[in-house]
């Protein structure tokens, strides 16, 4: 439940319903009709999100987006999330939809075995009409039991939360610079050669279980990255 509520919360967020600062645990618990615990519990899956910031004795005020949030990509909130902030949401065309064969270099990637079955996604995402990122992404079928191709024009996590109660737990994300190989370079429009920033990332249920892993080609002008993290003093 409390998974459920996050989501509302920042899409609350994200529609400016609070201005500055978000609303008292009291208030969230009738709003919710939930427990003390279970709104608290929504609140850090927010916080962790990086859309709030907590003031000790103050309660949690929201995180403002930069003047240039349209170029600012939160790797904290997902780039579907990302792109509403900056007046999204992103518009997909797929450009490839099939099952694949774990080979032995989308196994080392995805952390997965050879041979598990895929299913591969490659779509261009647009933003406000402008070219935003080329996406290949691969989700295992022993995790992910069904995908259909209007599900996979939109935004797939939420497809899979939807139908399938899919969250993920952790993520580890690797960005890097990369040269654009021909193929993808004729996809995105550019010169073959061409450096562009690539976000490689992998999702993982709570029991460890990978359901996506994908590489991201971000095209988008000028754009920046932004991540949040909670300091925690450790002592000798």
């Amino acid at each position: 439940m409390y998974r459920a509520i996050a989501q509302d919360i920042i899409k609350s967020i994200i529609a400016e319903e609070y201005e500055t600062k978000l609303p008292t645990e009291k208030v969230l618990m009738a709003r919710f009709g939930a427990s003390r615990n279970t709104i608290r519990k929504a609140i850090d899956v927010v916080f962790q999100h990086g859309l709030l910031r907590r003031v000790q004795g103050s309660g949690y005020f929201i995180i403002k987006a930069p003047q240039n949030s349209a170029t600012v990509l939160n790797l904290s909130i997902g780039f579907d999330r990302a792109a509403m902030v900056a007046g999204g949401p992103l518009v997909s065309k797929v450009v490839t939809f099939d099952k694949v064969q774990a080979n032995e270099a989308l196994a080392q990637q995805g952390n997965v075995a050879v041979g598990d079955e895929l299913y591969r996604v490659v779509r261009l995402r647009y933003l406000k009409d402008a070219l935003y990122d080329l996406e290949e992404s691969y989700f295992p079928r022993a995790a992910v039991p069904f995908l259909s191709l209007d599900s996979v024009q939109h935004s797939i996590f939420a497809f899979l939360r939807e139908a399938y109660g899919i969250y993920g737990s952790t993520t580890e994300n690797y960005v890097h610079q990369v040269r654009l190989d021909a193929p993808r370079a004729k996809l995105v429009g550019l010169p073959v050669g061409d450096k562009t920033m690539c976000l490689d990332g992998i999702n993982y249920l709570a029991n460890g279980t990978v359901f996506n892993f994908s590489s991201t080609y971000f095209v988008y002008e000028d754009l920046e990255l932004y991540y949040h993290t909670e300091n925690i003093d450790l002592q000798d």
